[in-house]
């Protein structure tokens, strides 16, 4: 007949691996959540990035008719300011030279404007 010491002694090795055994089992289960957190995050950053794509398709779309658009629009101001200067030129020369500096001024200001517009088309 075993001895209560030696019954005691197993039961506490039986409890011992028990509890190890349990530790391993809630590691593991730590592991095995982890991954699947991780997958579920490359999944959702996968399908994060095609709504970015297919939000931005028609983006450019829109981007590349406004810059066209800006392009024909551009080209007729620049047709309309020639034709405007050519004609005024000889006008402005014969004002005083107060209103001389303030239509140079106003040309100035109208082409630093275009050329803002411009700058924030392409940015666009």
């Amino acid at each position: 007949m075993p001895s209560f010491r030696h019954d005691v002694s197993r039961t506490a090795q039986d409890l011992s691996r028990v509890a190890q055994d349990a530790a391993y089992v809630a590691v593991g289960l730590g592991v095995v959540g982890f991954q699947k957190a991780q997958v579920a995050r490359r999944d959702l950053m996968q399908q994060l990035e095609r709504q970015r794509r297919d939000a931005e398709r028609p983006l450019a779309e829109v981007k590349g008719q406004l810059a066209k658009t800006w392009n024909d629009v551009d080209a007729a101001i620049g047709q309309l300011i020639e034709v405007t200067d050519t004609t005024l030129e000889p006008l402005a020369e014969r004002l005083p030279t107060q209103a001389r500096d303030a239509v140079k001024q106003l040309q100035e200001t109208r082409d630093r404007v275009r050329s803002y517009l411009k700058g924030l088309l392409e940015a666009a």
